[in-house]
């Protein structure tokens, strides 16, 4: 496949009841389905509101083991539709008795899609990598208070192209767009819970600025409206888009829509001739910098 039209569903602010928040969650897949879609992308939490300001410990009885009841539910409802998704979730490790910022890929049939890092090793799950912490976006936010940061960062193959995952605040560190584009990455999705004191300019110009240098597609799906984070109201700015290998914005869903879809047909065949007319990658110091040197 060279192309593959990919949706960006940009969520409203979760409700504190998680049967109704996955409902939205398999609506706008519904909906991008019917709109062609091949591959949706959900926000950061997809499921779950926004709750790193609360105290250690909360929420936890909303966590989910992979596979398990959320990812079943979705599961089903993409092989109905025969579409792949990336399902971002508050995850369970039974293994390690840990809890994680995460996100699951599912192919068409509805099966989960494994990552494949560096080393060649496989993992079932993206994890966040970097978990903020400070008085953004509200007082007493401190995510490694919740979440165990992941430690790998790898490529999913499905709907005919490959991708990574950065969450959220990982989108923040250049390292993680090129170890993706080492990795022979063709687009990196950024699942995102966006708010606060970041102007929606920056958060384009951000994007824009890692797919351009590293030839990668990005598409970022945030939530939009009021969650509350530790008894203070954190509003998501929206602003979910699709951009460019070339940096260009193909698709933008402004937060003054409110809810919907950002969907745009990706030519995954035109990275070969963007790759070449940018050849940021290939002018790489790696006799300087080996850390960048290709894997």
């Amino acid at each position: 496949m060279s192309t593959l039209v990919v949706a960006a569903a940009q969520l409203p602010a979760c409700a504190d009841d998680p049967d109704k928040n996955l409902a939205v969650v398999e609506a706008a897949l519904t909906d991008a389905a019917a709109a062609g879609a091949g591959l949706v992308v959900f926000p950061e939490l997809a499921a779950t509101p926004y709750f790193c300001g609360e105290p250690p410990g909360a929420y936890r009885d909303w966590a989910q083991p992979v596979p398990g009841p959320q990812t079943d539910s979705i599961s089903v409802r993409a092989a109905e539709l025969g579409v792949a998704v990336v399902l971002p979730l508050f995850e369970r490790d039974d293994s390690t008795h840990t809890f994680h910022n995460a996100a699951v890929v599912l192919d068409e049939r509805g099966a989960v899609v494994p990552c494949v890092d560096r080393a060649g090793q496989t993992h079932t799950v993206a994890r966040k990598l970097h978990l903020p912490v400070g008085d953004f976006p509200a007082p007493g936010f401190d995510e490694p208070a919740h979440f165990t940061p992941g430690q790998w960062l790898g490529v999913h193959t499905v709907a005919g192209a490959r991708l990574g995952i950065p969450i959220c605040y990982d989108r923040r560190f250049p390292e993680c767009w090129r170890e993706l584009r080492a990795l022979r990455a063709d687009l990196v999705t950024v699942p995102v819970a966006g708010s606060g004191g970041d102007s929606v300019d920056f958060f384009l110009a951000e994007l824009r600025t890692h797919a351009r240098e590293n030839g990668l597609f990005a598409v970022a799906a945030n939530k939009i409206g009021v969650e509350w984070v530790g008894g203070h109201a954190v509003e998501n700015f929206g602003a979910s888009c699709i951009v460019g290998p070339d940096g260009e914005v193909i698709a933008h869903r402004p937060g003054a829509d409110g809810p919907g879809l950002v969907i745009a047909e990706l030519d995954i065949g035109s990275l070969v001739e963007t790759r070449r007319a940018l050849r940021y990658f290939d002018h790489r110091r790696t006799d300087l910098f080996p850390s960048a040197e290709e894997i």
